[in-house]
């Protein structure tokens, strides 16, 4: 097995999206721009800060990119896990490191379209961060730490950097013990007998405790199966039970990508985190006694054939919460550059925020002070009408600034403060700023041109102001019809929202052109009035599309027009026929041809004086396998790839 061994302090900050009030706060980087060429472990050694400081947040920051060969179009499991020294050297006299604790599980995405530019729109610096909060994994962060990067694929592959932030200040509470009560992968007929009940000794200087389960099922039944729950029992009575299950891999960050990215699977999404749960066991356990724990994972009358599950239960053991009255700011989701918040981004309309709790009293209400200087008047009070317990957190839309306040040159802050009416006990972790991107300005005359697929009823779009309120919606349309939309919109900022929510459960959710269904192809396209196209919204966006946009007093430059027509074929893979949806800007005579792999034209087709239209083509007669489709118009040929599988 290959190892890498890395690791240096670095001061600077890495994709920038907030900051934090006067702390000092140390970087220090473990994997840096490691190839995760193939199955196995590649180590890297950090080393941690060995002193008495604490630290009121450590967060760990994975950046995944395309390997130095390319990227993989399989979805792969990841793991970031830390080891300990032992006492015991290998032959070498070399410290051997053994495994401890499993900190993040990430997916890699089906990466076809990360390869680089091109069609996909994914450019050859495509990087993902996903970042952790491992603040309590602050005891075994200490000194010389082997950190290894798990990749369970059997191709080239991925690109691992692995960061830590150590932002200095007093953590919510102090974190006594840290123990790994299961982990493993294992068929669902073996677990059946693997998981059993543990007996756990907790001291009586413990008052707190807490059980943090990642869990992800695998193989064809146990990937697509829902209705599978795991289990935790304490003291002989059953404290949580929670489904196996995430159902919005259609709204996932990262998109498109290859492969059934859109499915809903056990736990984790294609190019997503696997699940992390946080339970809470204080007020089920029995300090300075034994105490029975058990995790099981069952769903009744069932007998997978193929189906297993990745798990990690780590118990954490703590003193008594550090503060009483404390709300933090956990997080700034809208305006924001993170990649995790992408689908919510540019926006001009309603901030969004993320409030914890950090304090023993639950909270009720708190004071937010928001804009884009510390001098901002825009101040509301959140009443939280589901208090938040210690420890919960709650994302809250903030009331929309005026657009015209925004500025691509300052960033965004938010304050959280007066907690229930009352001083906050620690306001460190009160403030924070965040770096965003400009939103587009539109012409205040526009038309929308969407064309359904062959499954309209899955299919919608709505277009609102700044403050929510609907100024048009389109739904109930036909199949395989373009609609053409004018708005004619006052100064201001809109969201322009494209849904592929209706129909089947089953069978949605893929957006208006997907190459694993029948759906056909559909488009959306914005066209000056008059002008050109000047918007070209991906096709393959799962659930949904959305699109933040100005409107102001000034004439915009549409210097982003489309330069070719629309051109679209399904299915693809095909069976018998082909269908070339045709829309050019000017008539004109068209030619189509299908080559095979070999170079040769199967097939050929003359139009004149052509415009627009549906053209279906018997491809009764080609063999499987791949094939090249052409259309030359106007002097200009355009290209794209079909299979045909019978």
């Amino acid at each position: 097995m290959i190892k890498y061994i890395y690791s240096i302090f670095i001061f600077i900050f890495l994709f920038s999206s907030f900051s934090f009030s006067q702390e000092d706060t140390i970087f220090i980087q473990a994997h840096d721009y490691i190839d995760l060429d193939w199955y196995g472990d590649y180590d890297a050694l950090a080393e941690f800060p060995d002193n008495n400081t604490t630290y009121r947040k450590i967060l760990m920051h994975y950046d995944m990119r395309c390997s130095s060969s390319g990227c993989s179009g399989w979805d792969y499991t990841t793991k970031i896990s830390l080891l300990q020294p032992s006492e015991d050297l290998d032959e070498n006299d070399n410290m051997i490191y053994i495994h401890d604790q499993t900190i993040a599980n990430v997916i890699t995405p089906y990466g076809t379209y990360m390869q680089g530019g091109g069609s996909e729109g994914f450019s050859p610096n495509w990087v993902q961060r996903y970042t952790y909060d491992v603040t309590d994994f602050a005891p075994l962060l200490k000194g010389p730490v082997m950190m290894r990067a798990f990749y369970g694929g059997w191709s080239t592959g991925f690109n691992v950097t692995i960061s830590f932030e150590f932002i200095e200040g007093t953590p919510p509470r102090n974190v006594i013990d840290i123990q790994n009560l299961w982990s493993g992968s294992n068929s669902y007929a073996d677990l059946q007998s693997i998981l059993s009940e543990t007996s756990v000794n907790i001291p009586s200087e413990v008052k707190n405790s807490m059980l943090r389960v990642t869990i992800s099922g695998h193989g064809q039944d146990g990937e697509f199966t829902p209705g599978v729950n795991y289990f935790v029992d304490v003291n002989g009575s059953n404290v949580y039970t929670q489904e196996i299950w995430r159902d919005d891999c259609g709204e996932v960050a990262l998109y498109p990508q290859g492969g059934t990215w859109v499915y809903d699977r056990a736990n984790w999404c294609p190019g997503d985190k696997a699940t992390t749960r946080n339970h809470e066991l204080t007020p089920f356990i029995n300090n300075g006694e034994d105490n029975s724990i058990d995790f099981d994972i069952y769903r009744a009358n069932w007998n997978p054939s193929e189906a297993s599950y990745i798990y990690d239960a780590q118990l954490f053991t703590y003193g008594e919460p550090n503060f009483t009255l404390d709300a933090a700011l956990e997080d700034i989701i809208s305006p924001s550059l993170k990649h995790e918040h992408f689908r919510l981004n540019p926006s001009c309309s309603s901030p969004i925020i993320k409030i914890k709790n950090n304090g023993s009293e639950n909270l009720t209400s708190v004071h937010v002070t928001y804009g884009f200087n510390e001098s901002s008047n825009n101040t509301i009070i959140v009443d939280l009408f589901e208090p938040l317990e210690f420890g919960e957190s709650k994302a809250v839309e903030l009331p929309p600034i005026n657009w015209e306040s925004w500025d691509s040159n300052s960033s965004f802050f938010a304050h959280v403060h007066n907690p229930n009416e009352a001083i906050d006990e620690y306001d460190v972790n009160n403030i924070l700023h965040s770096d965003y991107e400009y939103v587009d300005e539109y012409p205040s005359k526009f038309a929308m041109w969407f064309r359904t697929n062959s499954f309209p009823n899955e299919s919608s779009y709505e277009l609102r102001d700044n403050f929510g309120t609907l100024i048009f919606a389109k739904n109930g349309m036909s199949a395989n019809t373009l609609y053409k939309d004018t708005f004619d919109l006052d100064p201001g900022c809109y969201k322009l929202q494209i849904l592929d929510t209706g129909g089947s459960p089953f069978s949605n959710e893929d957006g208006l052109s997907w190459w694993a269904n029948n759906d056909g192809s559909g488009y959306a396209r914005l066209r000056a009035v008059p002008g050109g196209f000047f918007k070209y919204y991906e096709s393959d966006f799962g659930t949904e599309l959305t699109d933040y946009f100005r409107v102001g007093e000034y004439t915009v430059n549409l210097n982003e027009k489309l330069l070719d027509p629309i051109f679209e074929i399904y299915p693809n893979p095909a069976n018998n026929k082909l269908n070339f949806d045709l829309e050019l800007f000017n008539q004109s005579d068209v030619k189509i041809l299908i080559y095979n792999l070999n170079g040769k034209i199967v097939y050929e087709h003359y139009l004149s004086n052509f415009l627009s239209g549906l053209i279906e083509v018997d491809i009764s007669q080609l063999i499987n396998g791949v094939y090249s489709c052409f259309v030359e118009s106007n002097a200009k040929v355009y290209q794209k790839k079909i299979v045909i599988v019978k």
